[in-house]
């Protein structure tokens, strides 16, 4: 696998410098957009008044060299937060400009979901009631522990493990990278909003996958499903009808993910990402199609098995191919292994001081 060129290595002293920035400019353009929200009706008035906000979204995750800071801040700041504000101006998504400024600043630049207004929910709504923040707490410990773990065996598992094998493992990095942080970001809201804040939770064992459809609409990542289901899938629902809008959100998804291949490895996107995410769409539809005309029913176990398969196979060919050309993953798994030293290095030594002072 060869190593990253063309991204400088991250410092301490640079990477601060641009999370203080993103600190400051985030919570400016979201207290301006419902500034201007508040006195502009929805529709283009409001559009082109919240237009000057973009740029600055889109360009933030230029502004770090760590690889995990970039895909975190394309993931906040020019996927969520862009989308967020272009729904707020149609009036649509889960801010409002009648949000107090503080949870409409944690909202718009955070991958959470307030629960604020409940005359906005539909009366027939089912879905279950949010989970107490105290739940947040399990899933930062958990995922934390597991990243060690992945972490301390990837130099022993890389040589040996089946491609496929080693990707699954990636996979579920993935995860418990994205489930830590969005958990940990719940949390800090939660508590800068104070205990009546009803947080939501963004996975829903995601790595326990019977049917595509069952894994992207209900599983992984629900805030990004939620707003590519308002921005997206149902416009065009509405007026082509279901499967239409289905390959909607996956094309739209599939052009997000072609900006984050250009974040992570500045090179040109290849259109694998995008071509992955509409054969997900595709293979979604004709599942939903054989299982209404009764050809596609296995039993739990066996979907898992067969559904589990083809996301890794499909994953690894099409979507973690053109990064691990461009040797991302290399560098993502030395800046993690960076990350539990430095850690494990924090914690011998604030053990060791525990103990002098308790001497």
């Amino acid at each position: 696998m060869p190593a990253m060129q063309g991204l400088a290595a991250p410092t301490m002293e640079s990477e601060l410098r641009a999370l203080a920035l993103a600190a400051l400019l985030t919570p400016a353009c979201a207290a301006y957009a419902r500034f201007a929200s508040r006195r502009l009706r929805p529709g283009l008035p409001r559009l082109a008044a919240l237009s000057p906000t973009f740029p600055v979204f889109v360009y933030l995750p230029c502004m770090f060299r760590s690889l995990h800071l970039r895909l975190f801040s394309t993931f906040f700041h020019t996927w969520l937060a862009t989308n967020k504000l272009v729904l707020l101006a149609l009036d649509l998504g889960p801010l409002h400009p009648s949000l107090p400024l503080l949870p409409f600043l944690l909202s718009a630049g955070l991958p959470i979901k307030v629960r604020h207004d409940p005359s906005r929910q539909p009366a027939s709504s089912n879905q279950p009631p949010p989970p107490p923040v105290a739940e947040f707490l399990r899933p930062c410990a958990r995922s934390a522990l597991l990243l060690c773990c992945l972490a301390a065996a990837y130099p022993y598992a890389a040589g040996w493990l089946p491609v496929y094998a080693l990707h699954y493992l990636y996979c579920v990095q993935i995860f418990l990278t994205l489930d830590l942080v969005l958990s940990s970001a719940a949390l800090g809201a939660a508590a800068l909003l104070g205990g009546g804040a009803a947080m939501e939770r963004q996975f829903s064992a995601p790595l326990a996958v019977a049917s595509l459809g069952g894994f992207w609409g209900r599983q992984w990542n629900l805030m990004a499903v939620d707003l590519l289901r308002a921005s997206a899938y149902e416009p065009v629902h509405a007026r082509w009808g279901r499967d239409a809008g289905v390959v909607a959100a996956f094309l739209m998804s599939g052009i997000l993910h072609e900006l984050l291949y250009w974040y992570m490895t500045l090179r040109r996107p290849t259109g694998e990402m995008l071509l992955f995410f509409l054969s997900q769409a595709a293979f979604q539809i004709a599942e939903r199609w054989a299982r209404a005309a009764g050809l596609w029913r296995p039993p739990k176990p066996v979907a898992y098995l067969l559904v589990t398969a083809f996301m890794v196979v499909t994953i690894s060919e099409m979507f973690f191919g053109p990064f691990v050309r461009a040797g991302t993953d290399v560098r993502l798994t030395e800046e993690t292994r960076a990350l539990v030293a430095m850690v494990w290095t924090a914690a011998k030594r604030l053990i060791r001081t525990s103990g002098v002072v308790s001497r």
